[in-house]
């Protein structure tokens, strides 16, 4: 079942599965499509026109811009910055406070560590196999 807070902010033409959770004050643009299991934490901002296939995990004060292209099992951790039009593939991890520059495109498996910037910082692939 859907479990949206009544103080989050739903932009226009916004779909989502039934097992989206989005919590308080979450904003969520226009036009932005969420898949199973997804679960956007209190203060999190989503910009418009962006999508995130099953499994995303988008933590506390995390601000994600337009256009965005999440696969599935993608873990945003808390207060990280992820400019326009990124694309990213299936089970990555963006440690707390990172960035992440307009128009990237991370790879399936990447860590992206605390507190660096993409593409200017540090990646990691991936210690387990995805799903």
């Amino acid at each position: 079942m859907t479990n949206v807070d009544p103080s989050a902010i739903i932009g226009n033409g916004v779909k989502m599965q039934e097992s989206t959770v989005i919590e308080g004050d979450a904003k969520i643009g226009d036009n932005c499509v969420f898949g199973n299991k997804v679960v956007i934490e209190k203060h999190a901002v989503i910009g418009n026109g962006v999508t995130m296939e099953d499994g995303c995990i988008i933590e506390r004060k995390v601000n994600v811009g337009n256009d965005c292209v999440f696969g599935k099992k993608v873990v945003v951790e808390g207060h990280a910055v992820i400019g326009n039009g990124v694309k990213m593939g299936d089970d990555i991890v963006l440690e707390k406070d990172t960035t992440v520059l307009d128009n990237a495109v991370i790879a399936t498996g990447t860590v992206l560590p605390a507190g660096k910037t993409f593409p200017d910082g540090m990646t990691t692939k991936a210690k387990y196999t995805p799903s």
